[in-house]
């Protein structure tokens, strides 16, 4: 098992296949090398599935921080010059951008995980992965200097700055997670820190690197996530101190069951 989520369970070979799926649609809408493709999606299978599909594409990955406000998030688009986006319904619902202020977005994707509705005209998720024609594409990197994410800064001291990751840059920080969290093939990571910081610090590839399982996590819920812990066998998480504290805090709260590898931002 590569991803879980809620009752959602797909094998490797399931997600490659998703993976392969995706780069094939892109490139049947327009999509080729050096392309920006931006998602607005939170701890989703999706956006894992992004972090192999939308490089195999050749194309370049813009994972946008779920908690910015519409400008915030149009400025990004722009300044990117994202060609397509794949959004959260509900997210992109509260967060309001106008898709005219981004002049390079040529369409809209949405994936509907919660059930509330796009508020303009959009395309579903699997329509877009239909597109492709079946091509297999080889995993293998052309250029390990060729781009392949751009992670915005926060802007404190002004507009965001995008940051160019390389293949081979994301190569070696993902093995360097691996080294430094202790991952093998029995980890079970629990997606506490959000994608679209650093890639999860990179490990959407580390822990995919050496077979682990990826356990994804709509939104921090102490509740769910203890009843994950538990029930899923979770081995590893990343989180901000706040999230930490509302863990021990709550009434579920309990030693673990198991070695469990926590990291702090």
């Amino acid at each position: 098992v590569a991803t879980v989520y809620g009752d959602r369970r797909s094998t490797y070979a399931e997600v490659a296949g998703e993976a392969q799926q995706l780069a094939g649609a892109l490139a049947a809408t327009g999509v080729g090398p050096g392309d920006r493709v931006a998602y607005l999606l939170p701890n989703l299978p999706e956006l894992l599935v992004a972090h192999f599909g939308v490089p195999l594409a050749h194309a370049v990955l813009v994972a946008v921080n779920t908690r910015l406000a519409g400008p915030e998030v149009e400025y990004i688009l722009q300044h990117s010059g994202a060609k397509i986006l794949v959004a959260d319904t509900q997210l992109l619902a509260g967060v309001g951008i106008d898709p005219s202020s981004c002049p390079d977005l040529q369409e809209i994707v949405t994936v509907d995980d919660v059930g509330v509705a796009a508020p303009f005209p959009t395309t579903p998720y699997a329509e877009l992965l239909g597109r492709g024609d079946g091509t297999q594409r080889t995993w293998r990197v052309d250029d390990e200097e060729r781009v392949i994410s751009i992670n915005y800064t926060s802007g404190t001291t002004g507009r965001p700055k995008g940051v160019m990751y390389t293949h081979r840059g994301a190569h070696l920080n993902a093995l360097a997670e691996v080294v430094h969290s202790h991952h093998d093939t029995d980890s079970v990571y629990l997606w506490t820190l959000p994608m679209f910081h650093c890639n999860g610090w990179c490990t959407a590839w580390g822990v995919t690197a050496v077979g682990g399982r990826h356990v994804c996590l709509r939104a921090v819920d102490p509740e769910l996530i203890w009843k994950l812990v538990d029930g899923e066998g979770v081995t590893h998480l990343n989180a901000a101190p706040t999230v930490l504290i509302s863990l021990v805090n709550h009434p579920d709260a309990h030693p673990f069951p198991r070695p469990v590898i926590v990291t702090t931002a």
